[in-house]
C-alpha cells in the first residue's frame, strides 16, 4: 500500500453497495407504478368520453328513445299560435311516452295483453310484435295521460320505461282546424299554418299571431252551420276579409274536424273548401266582366245592348233567367244579371282582352296565401269566343272562394289588387297593381249596392248599413254534364257604414242547397246564400262597432240619378 493513499475498508464498501441496490429498485418500481396509474386513469377517462360521444352522436339509429328524447327537448320550443287578439289557438303540453327494452321482457304475450287492457286502441298483437322484436328500444304508446302512466307502473313489468314527451294541443278544436292545421305524433307540422310555418314554430319561441278573430270565427261558423241545416246543403264555406288590409278575419269550411284528432277525420272534413276547392261562380263573374268593359273604354254605363236578340254558342242558345229585358244599358245588364248582355260586353272587349284582365285580377294563377292547401284555378286551354261568352256569366273558369273574394274586393275596394294574408298586419301595406280606376271602382260598388236594393240580393241587406253585393248560381257539373236540379250558390258582399267607407268583404258559398217550400221551389243564391251572408253581416256590424247611418245609399255617379232598374212587365 502506498503512503498517503486513502484507505477504505473492504467491508464498508460492500455494505454501501448492498444498500444502494434496494433503494434503486424501489425507485424504479414506484416510477413504474406511477406510469401504470396515469395510463389507467387516462384510459378510463378516454373510455368515458367515447361512451358519452357514442350516446349523443352515434346511437341515434340504435337508440331511438334517446334521439326522441333529445329532439323532443328541442321541440318544447314550438311556438304557440294565437289569434289577432292573443287568444290561444295552438300550444304544447308536456306528456310522457311508453317504451320497452324488448330484450328484458320475459313474457311478451302476457305483457301484451296487459298493455292492451290499458290501451284498447292498440291491438294486443301489435304490442306482442313489438315486445318480441329483440330491440333495446321500441315505442309502445305515445303521449300518455297521468292516469295511463300510473296504470302501466302498477303492472310492474320489467323492461318498460317512460320518456318525457310533448304534445300539440288545439283548445279551439274544430273552430279553426282548416287554418291552423295540425302536427303529427312527433310534433312535425303536416297541415295548415302548422305545416307552412313548421321551421319557424320549431326554432323561434315567439308566438305566431294570425289575422283571424276567434269571436268572428264563432259567428261565421254558427251561421254557416245554420244555413246548411236550413237549406239542406252537403257543405259550405265562408271567408271574411278586411278590405283595407287584406287580412283574413275569418275562414270557415264545413264539414270540419277536431284538430286534436285529425286521424278520425274523413277526407271531406279535411278538405278546405275556401282554398282547396275551385268552383264556377255563376253571375258573380259579371262583376269582373263589367269592370273589364268599363276599364277597356269600349263600353260605358249608358252603352245599350238588345238582350231580346238570340245569342248562340255552337248549338246552344244563351238565355236570361226568367226574363227578357229588351234594350238595356250596361248598368241595367249588371243589376238585372243578364247573361246575354254580359256576353255581348265580353265579345266587344274580346277574348284576349278578357284573358289579360282576368290575369291581372289574379283569377288565372294560384292565390298567394300562407297555407299549403291551395289549388290552382281551372283555366280553359283554348280561349275562343265561345269560352269568352260563358266565362262572362260564370261558366268555364273555376276559382277558389278566397281567390274570388280577393279579386272582387280589389275591384270594389278602390281598384288595386289586394294581397290576402292570414297573418296579423301591424299597419296597412301598399296595395298591388291597379286593376281598374278609382272612378270605375266606385261605379262597380254602387252597381253592387243596387243589386242589394233592387236585384237578387235583397235578402242580404242589413238595415242601417251600406251593403253591396252580387249573387251567383252555377249548375253542378256531374260526370261531365250540368245537372240543372243541383247548384253551387255564392254571395259576395261589401259591408261598411257608408259607400265611402267600405270595411269588410265577405263570401258565402253553399254546396247543393235544396229546393224547398219556403224558397218557392228555387235553389238560386238569392234564396239561400244571400240570407246566410246577411245574417253574418248583421252580427258583424255589432261585433265590429259599426254605426248605423240614416242614408246609406249615396249615389256616387250622376248617371245613376237618371237610370231606372225596374223590370219591364
Amino acid at each position: 500500500m502506498k503512503v498517503g493513499a486513502a484507505y477504505t475498508p473492504r467491508s464498508t464498501f460492500q455494505k454501501s453497495a448492498r444498500l444502494s441496490r434496494p433503494v434503486k429498485s424501489a425507485l424504479d418500481m414506484a416510477r413504474t407504478r406511477l406510469w401504470v396509474a396515469c395510463f389507467t386513469f387516462s384510459f378510463c377517462l378516454l373510455a368515458v368520453f367515447v361512451r358519452l360521444a357514442g350516446l349523443t352522436l352515434f346511437q341515434g339509429e340504435s337508440n331511438p328513445g334517446l334521439t326522441a328524447a333529445t329532439s323532443q327537448n328541442v321541440m318544447t320550443g314550438r311556438a304557440e299560435i294565437l289569434d289577432r287578439h292573443g287568444e290561444l289557438l295552438a300550444t304544447t303540453i308536456m306528456t310522457s311516452s311508453l317504451y320497452a327494452n324488448a330484450r328484458k321482457i320475459q313474457h311478451p304475450e302476457e305483457a301484451a295483453k296487459k298493455l292492451h287492457g290499458i290501451f284498447p286502441g292498440i291491438k294486443s298483437t301489435v304490442f306482442e310484435k313489438r315486445l318480441k322484436s329483440g330491440k333495446s328500444f321500441v315505442w309502445m304508446a305515445r303521449h300518455l295521460t297521468p292516469k295511463m302512466q300510473s296504470k302501466v307502473l302498477e303492472l310492474g313489468i320489467p323492461g318498460l320505461g317512460f320518456v318525457r314527451d310533448y304534445r300539440r294541443v288545439y283548445p279551439q278544436k274544430n273552430l279553426v282546424s282548416h287554418v291552423v292545421g295540425f302536427t303529427d305524433i312527433d310534433n312535425q307540422g303536416v297541415a295548415g299554418i302548422e305545416s307552412s310555418f313548421d321551421q319557424r314554430l320549431r326554432t323561434n319561441p315567439d308566438p305566431v299571431r294570425l289575422s283571424l278573430d276567434i269571436k268572428l270565427q264563432h259567428i261565421v261558423r254558427d251561421e254557416l252551420q245554420r244555413g246548411i241545416e236550413e237549406f239542406g246543403c252537403i257543405g259550405a264555406g265562408a271567408v271574411v276579409m278586411d278590405i283595407n288590409t287584406g287580412e283574413v278575419l275569418s275562414m270557415v269550411s264545413l264539414p270540419d274536424f277536431d284538430a286534436n284528432k285529425p286521424g278520425k277525420a274523413t277526407s271531406q272534413q279535411l278538405f278546405n273548401q275556401s282554398t282547396l276547392g275551385v268552383y264556377e261562380l255563376g253571375s258573380i263573374m259579371k262583376i269582373p266582366n263589367t269592370a273589364m268593359g268599363l276599364e277597356s273604354g269600349k263600353v260605358k254605363l249608358n252603352t245599350t245592348y238588345n238582350t231580346s236578340e238570340p245569342l248562340k254558342v255552337g248549338r246552344f242558345s244563351i238565355s236570361d233567367y226568367r226574363a227578357d229585358y229588351g234594350v238595356i244599358n250596361v248598368a241595367q245588364i249588371f243589376v238585372h244579371s243578364s247573361n246575354k248582355g254580359s256576353a255581348r260586353i265580353a265579345l266587344d272587349v274580346g277574348s284576349e282582352g278578357q284573358k289579360t284582365f282576368l290575369k291581372k285580377l289574379g283569377f288565372l294563377d294560384k292565390v298567394n296565401i300562407e297555407l299549403p292547401e291551395v289549388s290552382s284555378p281551372l283555366v280553359p286551354k283554348r280561349w275562343r269566343d265561345a269560352r269568352t261568352i260563358t266565362i262572362s256569366y260564370g261558366y268555364g273558369l273555376s276559382v277558389s272562394p278566397l281567390q274570388a273574394l280577393t279579386g272582387i274586393a280589389s275591384i270594389a275596394g278602390g281598384g288595386r289588387l289586394l294581397k290576402p294574408t292570414l297573418l296579423k298586419r301591424e299597419s296597412i301595406i301598399p296595395f298591388g297593381e291597379r286593376i281598374i280606376s278609382e272612378k270605375n271602382s266606385k261605379r262597380l260598388l254602387q252597381l253592387m249596392r243596387f243589386v242589394v236594393t233592387e236585384g237578387t240580393s235583397r235578402k242580404a241587406d242589413v238595415p242601417g248599413y251600406f251593403v253591396a253585393g252580387k249573387t251567383g248560381t252555377a249548375d253542378l257539373l256531374i260526370k261531365g254534364r250540368y245537372d240543372k236540379s243541383r247548384s253551387s250558390t255564392t254571395f259576395i258582399g261589401i259591408l261598411g257604414e257608408t259607400a265611402e267607407t267600405p270595411k269588410y268583404a265577405i263570401i258565402v258559398r253553399l254546396d247543393d242547397p235544396q229546393r224547398l217550400k219556403k224558397t218557392f221551389g228555387f235553389n238560386a243564391a238569392g234564396w239561400n246564400a244571400a240570407p246566410v251572408a246577411g245574417r253574418i253581416m248583421a252580427r258583424l256590424t255589432g261585433f265590429a262597432g259599426l254605426r248605423p247611418q240614416e242614408d246609406k245609399s249615396q249615389v256616387l255617379d250622376p248617371f245613376f240619378r237618371q237610370v231606372s232598374f225596374r223590370k219591364k212587365k
